[in-house]
């Protein structure tokens, strides 16, 4: 254990190693509520503006496309990021260990193929997961009668701050992007609200909280 900890942090391995620990330093905000898992996320499918010339178009294109070949946008960018992180260290550990006589200039010549494998590791890694957020943003978006249904706040919200709340379907729960409906509602985590609004191009339910 000591063994593997030394190697961990040693100058070989730093790289990775903190790449990881930043990771799991993510999700425990996420866990503590102060981040979700969509904090970081990227739009694979951005726009793209009338006035950039051609050639800038298809540069743009492309890196849409190879963005959305590695599943960018697709799921959460973290839950990406936590996959790849994992591979890199995990083969920067084996082949440091194997193929390194501790030179931290072998190390880095070592991490530029780790990446590309990771990559294809990471994506071969989440595809399960593109179905299943893919399934969940359908019943979501299919369901724009959210109306007078009750949630439960699970990031702080206000009128002008992005949260988010955890609501009931057919007994299956799912996370939606609220924000309050008016400046005077500062929404905590663990209130009742009620869906009065969805605002179908920012993709976020106007929420207010609930009085019995």
């Amino acid at each position: 254990m000591s063994e593997t900890f030394n190697a961990a942090f040693s100058m070989m391995n730093i790289i990775p190693t903190s790449l990881l620990l930043l990771v799991l330093v993510y999700w425990l905000t996420v866990i503590v509520g102060v981040f979700n898992v969509d904090s970081f996320d990227i739009d694979a499918d951005a726009d793209i503006d009338a006035d950039v010339d051609i050639s800038a178009t298809d540069s743009i294109l492309w890196v849409n496309s190879a963005l959305s070949f590695f599943n960018l946008g697709k799921i959460p960018l973290m839950l990406i990021l936590s996959f790849f992180s994992l591979s890199l260290w995990v083969i920067s550990m084996l082949m440091n260990y194997h193929l390194n006589d501790d030179s931290f200039l072998l190390s880095i010549v070592y991490l530029i193929p780790n990446i590309f494998v990771s990559a294809f590791v990471t994506k071969f890694l989440t595809r399960p997961f593109v179905k299943l957020f893919k399934k969940a943003d359908s019943d979501i978006e299919s369901n724009k009668k959210l109306t007078g249904k009750l949630c439960i706040v699970t990031l702080d919200a206000t009128h002008n701050k992005m949260g988010q709340a955890e609501i009931k379907i057919d007994g299956s729960s799912f996370m939606i992007n609220v924000m309050s409906t008016e400046e005077q509602y500062s929404l905590l985590k663990g209130d009742q609200c009620l869906v009065i609004d969805y605002l179908s191009e920012q993709k976020i339910y106007l929420i207010e909280p609930y009085k019995n």
